[in-house]
C-alpha cells in the first residue's frame, strides 16, 4: 500500500547536480526536481534516527535488530554495504506539489513537468505523435517511427509551465490538457536562490585562500508581487513535493521533520490522502496500444531501452510473462547521470547513465492481459534481477497512458 506525504522545505533547498565543480569562481548547478533517492535517504534516515539503539546496531551490523525495521528497510552486508535482504520500503511516487487553501483536511495537488511528447505553445498545447521514419528525420534508434511535432506555423515552445493534476490526468487519457486550468507556472512553485560559498581547508578547518564559488538553491512557496496579487492570486498556500512510499506502515509517524538536501536543510512532512490516476486499461484493451512515460530516471541495462524489450529482427519486442507488445517509437531526451552518496559505506555511489524522467515510449500490438501490463508498470520497470537499492530509491517509475 502506498502512503502519500507532502514534503515542504522550510528553507532554501540545495540539491547538487552531477556536473563537477570546485575551482575558484565556478558555479555548482542544482537539480530540480530532485532525484527520488534524495527522499528515500531522508525518510529512511528519519525512520532509523527515531531509535538510537537501532541506528547504532544498523551501522555496526547492517541490521537494526528490530524485526519490524529490518522487514521494512532490509539488511546489508556490514563489510561491503551490499543488500543481503531487500526490505519492503520503496519510493513509489515523486512529484512537485502544492498545498491547497481549503480549511480542515490538507488538500495536496501533485504537479508534473511536461513529458517529452507534450509542448506548450502560445496558442495552447501540442502533442508529438509517432510518424513513419524518414531518411531525413533520423534519431539513431532504428525504430519504425519517429516522434514528430506538427503545427500550423513555426513557433518556439514556452518554458516555465507544469501540468496540474487535472492536466496530467487528461494527458494520460490521450487528451490535450486545458491551457488554463490544466497548468501551473513554475514561478508559483519555486524560485532560484543562488548562494555564495567559501571553500574550507579540510585539514585545518579554516577558509581556503582564493576559493569562492556559487551554488544553485531553490526557494519554495515564493512570494508573489503584491501589485499582481489581485488579478493573479497565488494558487497554493505552500509548495513542495508529494512522495509516495510503500512498506512504512506502523514505523513512520504521520507528521515529522526531515533533513533534506545539501547542508541538511529542514523540511516538514505530513501524511495526505491522494488517489493516483487509474491506468487506462479499457483503452489499452480496445486499441492494443499504449504509452509508457517515465516518472523518474530510468536505469536501463541497454541504455534507453526499457527492461524486457529485446531486438528480434527488425522489431523491438517487449515480453513480460504472458504479455507482449512492439516498441515502435521513443522520445528520449539526452541521457543524464545518476550517482549519489552512500551514507552506510561512506563513499560515492557508482555513476550510471539514465534515461531522463519524462521520456515516452509508444507500444502497439499488445498481446495478453492489460492487467499484467499495469502490474509491471506499478512495480517499476525492472527486469528479473533488479538493483534492490536503486529500486527502493524510486528509480524506473513510470505511468501507463493511452495512445489514441
Amino acid at each position: 500500500m502506498i502512503q502519500f506525504y507532502f514534503v515542504e522545505p522550510v528553507d532554501s533547498l540545495f540539491v547538487r547536480g552531477n556536473l563537477a565543480f570546485g575551482d575558484s569562481g565556478e558555479h555548482g548547478t542544482g537539480a530540480m526536481p530532485p532525484p527520488p533517492s534524495l527522499f528515500a535517504g531522508a525518510f529512511r534516515s528519519t525512520i532509523l534516527g527515531g531509535d538510537v539503539e537501532a541506528l547504532a546496531t544498523y551501522l555496526e551490523r547492517g541490521a537494526s535488530g528490530d524485526a519490524g525495521l529490518d522487514v521494512a528497510l532490509g539488511t546489508l552486508n556490514p563489510r561491503t554495504g551490499q543488500v543481503t535482504q531487500p526490505g519492503a520500503f520503496r519510493v513509489a511516487w515523486v512529484s512537485l506539489a502544492g498545498l491547497g487553501a481549503q480549511n480542515g483536511t490538507p488538500s495536496v495537488e501533485p504537479v508534473f513537468a511536461l513529458p517529452a511528447d507534450l509542448v506548450k505553445l502560445d496558442q495552447g498545447f501540442a502533442r508529438l505523435s509517432p510518424e513513419p521514419a524518414h531518411p531525413l528525420v533520423a534519431d539513431g534508434r532504428d525504430l519504425p517511427c519517429v516522434a514528430v511535432l506538427r503545427t500550423d506555423k513555426p513557433t518556439k515552445p514556452e518554458g516555465g509551465t507544469y501540468l496540474s493534476d487535472s492536466g496530467w490526468r487528461s494527458h494520460l487519457a490521450g487528451e490535450l490538457p486545458d491551457s488554463s486550468s490544466g497548468t501551473v507556472r513554475a514561478a508559483d512553485l519555486h524560485a532560484r536562490d543562488p548562494r555564495l560559498g567559501i571553500g574550507l581547508d579540510p585539514g585545518a578547518g579554516t577558509v581556503a585562500s582564493s576559493l569562492i564559488y556559487t551554488t544553485d538553491g531553490h526557494a519554495f512557496s515564493p512570494a508573489h508581487d503584491p501589485a499582481r496579487r489581485r488579478q493573479d492570486p497565488k494558487p497554493f498556500v505552500a509548495t513542495g513535493f508529494m512522495v509516495g512510499i510503500e512498506g512504512v506502515e506502523g514505523i513512520l509517524p504521520e507528521v515529522g521533520f526531515l533533513r533534506l538536501g545539501g547542508d541538511g536543510r529542514g523540511a516538514r512532512y505530513q501524511r495526505v490522502d491522494y488517489r493516483p490516476p487509474a491506468p487506462p486499461l479499457e483503452s489499452v484493451a480496445r486499441t492494443g496500444r499504449f504509452r509508457l512515460i517515465l516518472g523518474t530516471p530510468g536505469l536501463f541495462a541497454d541504455g534507453w531501452v526499457p527492461p524486457g524489450v529485446r531486438r528480434e529482427g527488425p522489431d523491438y519486442l517487449w515480453v513480460h510473462r504472458d504479455c507482449s507488445a512492439r516498441l515502435v517509437c521513443a522520445a528520449v531526451p539526452r541521457r543524464e547521470v545518476v550517482s549519489g552518496w552512500d551514507l552506510f559505506a561512506w563513499r560515492p555511489k557508482d555513476a550510471e547513465h539514465a534515461a531522463p524522467a519524462g521520456s515516452v515510449y509508444w507500444f502497439e500490438d499488445l498481446q495478453g492481459d492489460p492487467d499484467k501490463l499495469a502490474e509491471w508498470v506499478d512495480s517499476g520497470l525492472w527486469g528479473d534481477h533488479p538493483n534492490h537499492q536503486r529500486r527502493a530509491e524510486g528509480y524506473n517509475l513510470a505511468w501507463l497512458g493511452s495512445w489514441t
